[in-house]
């Protein structure tokens, strides 16, 4: 049986829509002669899995394999392009095209492949044969979370600062402190911008500072569905390093770190797998001496900040409580081709603001996408190639390999041209 099949999304061709949106599309068989079926069904699927497994060791000092999990749904739906009346129905030979629409919940998470857990949101096909395997074709596509960090707080828009000091050696031989400030401009941005970070060492001790480094990192913390346990992981979404500091001196940093794509922050919308950004500045002293660190919290978004603060912006509880979502197991339905040209394109999340404007898209490199299914401690010669994907290919495999598309905005800074190197003072 030569059968083919294409799932397209209307003026969308890599399949990128924002939470709340609609998705429209349509579904292409090519038949090259007359193929009896049971039927044919198409369904969206969206949902966030975790799992990993970890080494314990038992009473008995006998090594086992524990395993965790976690699942939730945010879209359930399916409809049947060809159902049999009876036993089987005639799939005839040549072109057969069907249309869909589908609502997008307005509080999906966004779509993340990690090493432990993912959130993913697909388009599959399924033609069930009499006396044979199943045919099944599958297309996953990205969904993004709105993040307006004009409505996530009045904070994101103010400066923040954190500053922390370590002395070395015990008494009576214990050292005059090392100073570290740290200081940012606003607590919210996007990818496209950069984060001028400040930096301010002051150095009493007599231990030299070799180097200085600061990055944004990504942290991502995936829970178990069944029990209290956790596994974390970290990124490095970018990093940039200065020169160090002698002892008994003080010396100013500016750094300009690049927001790359990258997932938004999320914390609300996904019970089994959250999402969070820090600035981190750590210091590497000489000798055999604990490096000191210091960090700022940042929430990363795709809707910029305004340079006027919004007047009404929607409040963060101190502790959220994520609920499970209602299905609609409706949401998907089949619209004739009148229907199909007459549906409008979907509003952007930052249309309103004429000043910003349309992002482009591409992939978070900084994030290892593996298989799901894997140890706490991965293969260090893992491919990444071998999982590469192409957002606008059809599968024809239920459970494959994606790569999400992440909104990266054009904004000009105003900080000065970025360089490889720190921009540094000696006070």
């Amino acid at each position: 049986m030569v059968l083919g099949c294409e799932i397209d999304f209307k003026d969308n061709p890599f399949g990128i829509y924002y939470a709340g949106q609609v998705i429209s599309g349509s579904v292409s068989l090519n038949a090259d002669k007359e193929k009896l079926v049971k039927s044919i069904i198409l369904k969206i699927r969206g949902f966030a899995m975790t799992y990993w497994t970890e080494d314990e060791t038992d009473v008995e000092n006998k090594g086992t394999e524990e395993s965790y999990s976690g699942h939730e749904d945010y879209i359930h739906s399916k409809v049947d392009l060809l159902v049999a009346e009876g036993t089987d129905v005639a799939l005839k030979p040549g072109a057969h095209v069907y249309h869909f629409v589908c609502q997008i919940p307005a509080v999906c998470p966004s779509s993340f492949e990690g090493t432990h857990g993912r959130v993913r949101y697909t388009v599959t096909v399924k033609v069930i044969r009499p006396w044979k395997f199943d045919l099944t074709y599958s297309r996953p596509f990205t969904v993004l979370k709105v993040m307006d960090l004009n409505r996530e707080g009045l904070f994101l828009n103010t400066p923040a600062q954190s500053e922390d000091q370590k002395t070395y050696n015990c008494w009576p031989c214990r050292s005059q402190p090392l100073r570290l400030q740290l200081s940012l401009p606003q607590r919210g941005f996007v990818p496209g911008q950069t984060i001028p970070v400040a930096v301010l060492i002051t150095n009493d001790s007599h231990i030299g500072v070799e180097q200085i480094e600061a990055s944004l990192v990504m942290m991502v913390l995936y829970y178990s569905q069944h029990s209290v346990d956790t596994i974390s992981e970290r990124f490095v979404v970018s990093k940039k390093q200065g020169e160090g500091v002698t002892r008994n001196s003080k010396k100013q940093y500016v750094f300009e770190l690049p927001v790359p794509a990258t997932p938004p922050t999320c914390f609300d919308l996904c019970r089994i797998i959250q999402i969070a950004y820090q600035v981190v500045v750590e210091t590497k002293v000489k000798g055999w001496h604990i490096n000191e660190r210091v960090h700022l919290p940042v929430t990363i978004g795709n809707v910029p900040l305004n340079k006027q603060l919004t007047q009404q912006p929607r409040s963060i509880p101190v502790e959220v409580e994520v609920v499970a979502q209602q299905l609609d197991e409706k949401a998907l339905v089949l619209v004739d081709d009148a229907a199909a040209a007459a549906m409008p394109a979907p509003v952007n999340p930052w249309a309103a603001d004429a000043t910003i404007g349309p992002p482009s898209y591409a992939e978070a490199v900084h994030i290892r996408a593996g298989p799901i299914k894997s140890t706490v401690k991965p293969p260090a010669n893992r491919s990444r190639k071998s999982q590469e994907f192409s957002p606008s290919t059809t599968q024809t495999k239920e459970n494959c390999a994606f790569t999400p598309l992440y909104a990266v905005f054009h904004i000009n800074s105003e900080t000065a041209k970025l360089q490889d190197i720190d921009r540094s003072t000696w006070i």
